[in-house]
């Protein structure tokens, strides 16, 4: 789906939400998000920080002491993912069983957390960031994670095809295209995802959204309505070559952010003033995620000149 003007341009939906049903992808299916939830993380934290709970410079060790090397941290570095953390299984954080969200990271402490000093101020994509991140907003505001992003986004904003993987099957409502990936034999087949496994990934990789509501929510809060327009420009400002930060690759002239994992794919990007958008979610396999991704950069580069 691409938005210029605040205009739908174009919304094709194709492939199928669920192949045996026959059931095809409309403009309202949600799909995995993956790593584009970031975003949303990244905005909840500058939103503390406008209310003096939390400060970029405050250090890791104020919350997680036991992560190696925590008094060199910072929020900041968090943000930017500049914190010189990985995991050992990137694919698996959290308990293996689910017991509650401070559990799953203080068990990715002790079992699954790298300290790298080659990488110390050094961007090094890592999802530890932003699950340390989530864990902090639970300690600041006495709140779980989940209440905030549904207070935050989906009340505030209204956004009715959003919600926590974890809680589909309460909502009766919202339709999730299920994720396929390829058999040995080359066939689509079904792909399943643990509950448990996504808990791992709060505040990294955990929400289902369609392409609106994904606009509506990212457009709020570069237009400043979930923090103010200082935060966006302290965290969203343009920078070429583009800079992470908060969730998003802010390029020159748009932001961006991907997600990508367990049968599903999203590349999004918004121009700076959210008048130019381009989504693309998938529930099957992308053969080069990284061709495609840069094909969006381009696209979304003409998409913007010709709109000017």
């Amino acid at each position: 789906m691409a938005i210029k003007n605040n205009k739908v341009i174009l919304n094709e939906s194709t492939g199928y939400a669920n192949i045996s049903k026959k059931v095809r992808n409309t403009p309202k299916t949600a799909f995995f998000i993956n790593s584009v939830n970031k975003v949303f993380t990244g905005t909840l934290v500058m939103k503390q920080v406008e209310r003096k709970k939390l400060k970029l410079s405050d250090k890791l060790s104020k919350f997680y002491p036991q992560v190696p090397h925590a008094n060199q941290i910072t929020i900041e570095q968090l943000l930017t993912m500049e914190a010189g953390l990985r995991g050992k299984d990137e694919s698996n954080y959290g308990t293996p069983v689910f017991k509650n969200n401070q559990a799953g990271i203080k068990y990715d402490i002790k079992h699954n957390v790298i300290f790298d000093k080659r990488h110390y101020n050094q961007r090094v994509y890592s999802s530890i960031n932003y699950i340390l991140l989530s864990g902090i907003l639970e300690k600041v505001t006495h709140r779980t994670y989940e209440s905030l992003v549904k207070d935050t986004y989906i009340k505030k904003l209204g956004l009715s095809e959003t919600e926590f993987y974890w809680d589909i099957p309460k909502n009766k409502q919202i339709k999730v295209a299920i994720p396929y990936t390829k058999s040995s034999q080359g066939y689509l087949v079904p792909h399943f995802i643990s509950a448990d496994k996504v808990h791992g990934d709060l505040g990294a990789g955990c929400l289902v959204m369609s392409n609106k509501d994904l606009y509506r929510a990212t457009s709020a809060i570069l237009n400043g309505e979930i923090i103010k327009p200082s935060s966006v420009q302290k965290v969203y400002t343009p920078a070429d070559p583009a800079k992470y930060n908060a969730g998003f690759y802010n390029f020159p002239d748009f932001h961006s952010s991907n997600g990508s994992g367990d049968g599903y794919t999203t590349y999004y990007r918004i121009s700076n003033d959210t008048r130019d958008v381009l989504v693309i979610q998938s529930n099957y396999p992308v053969k080069d995620y990284f061709k495609v991704r840069q094909m969006c950069n381009d696209l979304m580069e003409n998409l913007i000149k010709a709109a000017s």
